[in-house]
């Protein structure tokens, strides 16, 4: 199958009638978009090694680099290679209303500022076919015709009007989007690649399966940083005695000892075991021990 056989036709990208069956929501009402920023220096002491891993041989070169300088420098390079000049990772979270609420962006590869003013704005998921590309899992070819045709529905008002002025200007007109879901979490993953042509007929089948290449790659990496992230989100919002018990676990304490030192049931020690895995992501006790025992050294 050839991979422009995932992708919508070309004339459809600019299709009004693409709009009736994808409608945008209703940006007016919309809440601001909650952003924290991962630095990867900061995550990855506590990031699971073999959920960083090497799944693809790009993904295994990227954890070969030796300093996460190297790593931006061999992606951004693979960026130019096949032709985009940005990129963007996004772990979203969405509001009952399909509004992004919270998202997790990775700084080091941000290339301009556009991704956060983007959600920011409210227009990220404006597009019917980036909405697509979020969620459905299949790539999505985006140019800047097939996003202002999307916005003139609801009217393009100056904020908008600059955001687009700013895409043309920082060389981001067109590209491709995929997502892809993070496991153990209720979010997804947008990438998002983009270059300077304003048309999209330069995104060869090559050039697809290259970005899917590097993003797949990229995503191992990313997914397991924002995996840990919210383990030691989960791990915050723990009450006083499951830190107890976990505090014991880590030290290799059994269910018995743990429930004679903190006067309780051999049961409940259980009980709160199970859920401190599932909070955790854990699959068995030595698990939990050792990224319990990570979020403490750190």
């Amino acid at each position: 199958m050839s991979y422009l056989d995932v992708v919508d036709e070309r004339e459809d990208l600019h299709c009004a009638s693409t709009s009736a069956l994808y409608p945008a929501p209703d940006f007016k009402s919309s809440t601001r978009c909650e952003i924290r920023y991962i630095d990867e220096m900061d995550v990855t002491p506590i990031a699971r090694a073999e959920e960083t891993g090497d799944a693809t041989f790009l993904a295994a070169e990227l954890g070969a680099a030796r300093t996460t300088d190297e790593r931006i420098r061999m992606i951004r390079g693979i960026l130019n290679i096949i032709g985009f000049s940005g990129l963007g990772y996004a772990a979203l979270k969405l509001d009952a209303r399909k509004q992004p609420e919270h998202a997790y962006l990775l700084r080091n590869y941000l290339s301009t500022d556009l991704l956060p003013l983007a959600l920011e704005g409210g227009y990220l998921l404006r597009d019917p076919h980036m909405r697509r590309a979020f969620e459905s899992s299949r790539p999505h070819v985006w140019d800047m015709r097939s996003l202002v045709n999307a916005s003139r529905k609801d009217g393009i008002d100056p904020p908008l009007r600059r955001f687009f002025d700013g895409m043309r200007e920082n060389g981001l007109a067109s590209g491709l989007a995929f997502s892809l879901p993070i496991p153990r979490t209720s979010m997804r993953a947008l990438i998002m690649f983009a270059g300077p042509p304003e048309h999209c007929d330069w995104i060869t089948d090559s050039v697809i399966a290259q970005a899917i290449g590097l993003g797949l790659s990229l995503h191992q990496r990313c997914a397991a940083y924002v995996q840990a992230i919210c383990r030691q989100e989960s791990a915050s919002g723990l009450s006083q005695l499951q830190q107890r018990i976990l505090g014991a676990v880590v030290v290799g304490m059994s269910d018995k000892a743990i429930a004679a030192r903190l006067n309780t049931t051999v049961h409940n020690v259980d009980y709160h075991l199970r859920q401190l895995r599932e909070k955790f992501g854990a699959r068995n006790r030595s698990q939990l021990a050792f990224l319990a025992g990570k979020m403490q050294a750190v």
